[in-house]
């Protein structure tokens, strides 16, 4: 069971349990919920409800820096399967949302790592032909790498703004010692 004080997340949202509402609503138990990087939000989750996938503990450092450390091999999305279903790009970039979306719907922070890597060398690779990235893949990314920091953070005790660094240059260390 969860009690006030607890740091977990809520789908994507890294929450601390406030109280434990018993008979809240309807006879059930709820718990109430406080995110801690979005100000002011709120939620109210039955506590039969509050299993895995959806609410879980915050991830562990050891988890955090083995993760950190997996995003340079991570896989990306695999495009031409998608491409094989989409007979146009307008098509083509409806299958990648929905594969964004079926993955951020897993409420896993590796699930995450395919979407930023697949954006990253997509915008690549639309820079390298003169075009920008679309408006799809740059929401997906910011959503993507906004989630993910948000839980490094607390699980590796550094500030949010300067978790992106963090990540950063743990990846390059990374890389270079594969070399």
């Amino acid at each position: 069971m969860h009690s006030p004080g607890d740091i977990v997340v809520y789908r994507h949202h890294v929450c601390k349990i406030a109280a434990v509402r018993e008979a809240y609503f309807e006879g059930k138990d709820y718990l109430e919920l406080h995110a801690l990087f979005e100000n002011a939000l709120k939620l109210f989750v039955a506590a039969d409800e509050a299993a895995p996938p959806a609410l879980r503990p915050v991830m562990t450092r050891e988890r955090a820096l083995a993760l950190i450390d997996s995003i340079a091999d991570a896989d990306p999305i695999d495009e031409s399967k998608l491409r094989s279903k989409a007979s146009t790009p307008t098509l083509l970039e409806r299958r990648l949302k929905e594969e964004y979306d079926k993955r951020l719907k897993t409420f896993q922070p590796e699930d995450l790592l395919p979407i930023m890597k697949s954006v990253h060398e997509r915008t690549v690779r639309r820079e390298d032909a003169g075009r920008r990235i679309t408006a799809t893949d740059k929401k997906y990314f910011d959503l993507a790498e906004g989630l993910l920091c948000d839980e490094l953070s607390v699980a590796l005790g550094i500030p949010r703004d300067k978790v992106r660094d963090f990540l950063v240059e743990r990846v390059k260390d990374a890389e270079r010692r594969r070399r």
